[in-house]
């Protein structure tokens, strides 16, 4: 591949209707393949399972290096898929034929094509040309005019700006996507965009900016493609974090009072007690928050997250409940900033924290949650508060709160966290209360004052905010953010997704979420998909505004056992 420094790039022109307009737009650094996928390549992901068995080519395209044509959409995309790499958006591909802001009519210039620039109609053999036989383009890159059609990932438009509301400045601006962030679904879009001619057609489709939408489906013998990547690290398999997983983090030492000033400097999002419980239970909008509160997980086997976690280090945000100390015992974060908008959940971790600082191993814990024992932890968790009352950070009627919350689940949190003790062999040893290492370690955590709790909003910019400027003056990456399926109960709002591209990641770092599997074929039997997607990679879409849903992305990821577990964009080794 070949790297295409970060910088400005001129694309579209005012030649045709769909080209316009001519403008400037930001590219990030990114990766692409100096050739076009060869019919060797694709041949080896196919064997690899990897890819869709094409239609056998006619012999005189089917030389190994010779692209790999026909190629549909769907084809393209898995090939780029499989190889650890994502499929090149328009602006990406058109920088690197038009040769950033030079704007070349094509890969090598102003001049007209001839038969030893370009591979097009009427020149000889009358078909594709092994990869490379002609002069490089800009930036050493072959074949960017002619010989092969190539898909991008970008939905197709009337016009380069998008022609419409609904693109917005996903198709100008910095890194623009295109329509949807190019997603697996885009609605009012059925065909995505060919770019750089082929041997088939006249050499002025050939231009840098020439734009030809086709339905996905299609699988002309003219169609190929090339690769791109966000990082010069592919998304190979088996991921990094599998393949050599993380040895174990250092111990955690009593931070300094300066250190958990900065810490703790994240106010509460009290706008959460006014957001209303919504009609229907199970449903939850931008307006209205569900009804029932989860105060235990609804998702069985978030124990599939474990390996992309485990001993990650740095700092985890989370809401939630329970999982919260599932994946805060497997990551061993240095600090934990614990959020949720439901303020019962919250209110749970309060007991949760009194208890745990009182017990010396699981089975204490959850023996204090028998329902005769609600007076005594109700004392113990006022007690814990006493120093936010006396601060007047909480109001003292939060014990009201506290205690109904308590008497109404303590029998049945009491049943579920014995069970959550049990050996289980599909889960291994995790689990917070399965495994007396893990919670003694979530223990020293409480006991050093490195969990937060707070009441807050993943939408507003309030907490989210707040926890990004705390952890880059401390120093840590956000390695693990999880979000459970909240942002799957909404469009992705401009607001969250400003949150969420301001967050300090690494490249270690991850999101985890649950997204229901709306389009799952083979597998029926767990209702979620568990997802863990490269938080820089995530960052990349949560900075345009069009992506509306993160299940338009799960067809960008890997697809494992049992079926559904995906992983998107993870580093390879």
């Amino acid at each position: 591949m070949v790297c295409i420094p970060a910088g400005p790039a001129v694309i579209g022109s005012d030649e045709t209707a769909r080209e316009k307009p001519r403008h400037q737009i930001e590219l990030s650094t990114f990766y692409i393949d100096r050739h076009e996928v060869t019919n060797a390549d694709y041949e080896a992901c196919v064997k690899a399972k990897g890819c869709p068995v094409r239609i056998p080519p006619e012999p005189k395209f089917n030389q190994p290096k010779q692209p790999a044509v026909p190629l549909s959409w769907t084809m393209a995309h898995a090939y780029c898929r499989w190889a650890g790499k994502r499929m090149p958006s328009e602006a990406e591909w058109e920088k690197v034929a038009r040769g950033g802001t030079e704007a070349r009519r094509y890969p090598w210039g102003a001049e007209d094509p001839t038969c030893e620039r370009a591979q097009t109609i009427g020149c000889k053999p009358g078909t594709t040309l092994p990869v490379g036989s002609l002069p490089a383009g800009a930036y050493g890159v072959f074949d960017m005019a002619g010989n092969g059609y190539e898909w991008v990932q970008d939905w197709a438009t009337e016009c380069y700006d998008g022609c419409a509301k609904s693109c917005g400045d996903d198709c100008t601006g910095t890194d623009p996507l295109g329509p949807c962030g190019g997603g697996s679904e885009c609605p009012g879009h059925k065909q995505r965009v060919l770019k750089g001619g082929s041997w088939f057609w006249p050499a002025d489709q050939a231009r840098g900016a020439w734009r030809r939408p086709s339905k996905m489906d299609s699988g002309q013998h003219r169609l190929s493609v090339r690769c791109a990547s966000s990082s010069a690290t592919l998304a190979t398999w088996p991921a990094a974090v599998i393949a050599d997983p993380p040895t174990a983090v250092p111990s955690l030492k009593v931070p300094t009072a300066p250190q958990l000033a900065t810490f703790r400097d994240v106010p509460e999002d009290t706008d959460v007690l006014q957001i209303k419980p919504c009609e229907k239970v199970n449903v939850a909008t931008l307006k209205c928050r569900d009804p029932h509160s989860y105060v235990l997980s609804n998702e069985p086997q978030r124990f599939r997250f474990a390996p992309y976690i485990r001993n990650l280090g740095g700092g985890y945000v989370g809401i939630g409940a329970d999982q919260t100390y599932d994946f805060i015992a497997v990551q061993r974060p240095r600090w934990a900033w614990v959020f949720d908008y439901d303020p019962a959940v919250v209110r749970l971790h309060y007991a949760i924290r009194a208890q745990i600082l009182e017990s010396d191993s699981p089975a204490v814990f959850v023996e204090a949650f028998h329902p005769d024992r609600i007076d005594a932890l109700v004392k113990r968790v006022e007690k814990s508060l006493e120093a936010d009352f006396a601060a007047g950070r909480l109001p003292r009627s939060e014990m009201g709160h506290v205690r109904r919350l308590l008497k109404q689940v303590m029998g049945y949190l009491h049943h579920a966290y014995d069970e959550a003790m049990k050996p289980d062999e599909a889960q291994g040893d995790f689990g917070w209360l399965r495994h007396p290492d893990h919670f003694a370690y979530i223990k020293q955590m409480y006991a050093q004052g490195r969990i937060l709790l707070r009441k807050g909003n993943l939408l507003t910019p309030v907490v989210l905010p707040a926890v990004a400027k705390q952890a880059r003056a401390l120093g840590v990456p956000i390695r693990v953010l999880y979000t459970s399926n909240a942002d799957d109960q909404w469009p992705l709002t401009a607001g969250y997704m400003k949150n969420l591209a301001g967050l300090p990641f690494d490249a270690r770092s991850v999101v985890l979420r649950t997204i229901y599997p709306r389009h799952k074929s083979g597998f029926k039997k767990a209702p979620w998909d568990y997802t863990v997607h490269a938080a820089l990679d995530m960052q990349r879409y949560a900075r345009r505004r069009s992506l509306q849903w993160w299940w338009w992305l799960q067809k960008e990821g890997r697809r494992h056992d049992p079926g559904n577990v995906v992983t998107i964009a993870l580093p390879g080794r």
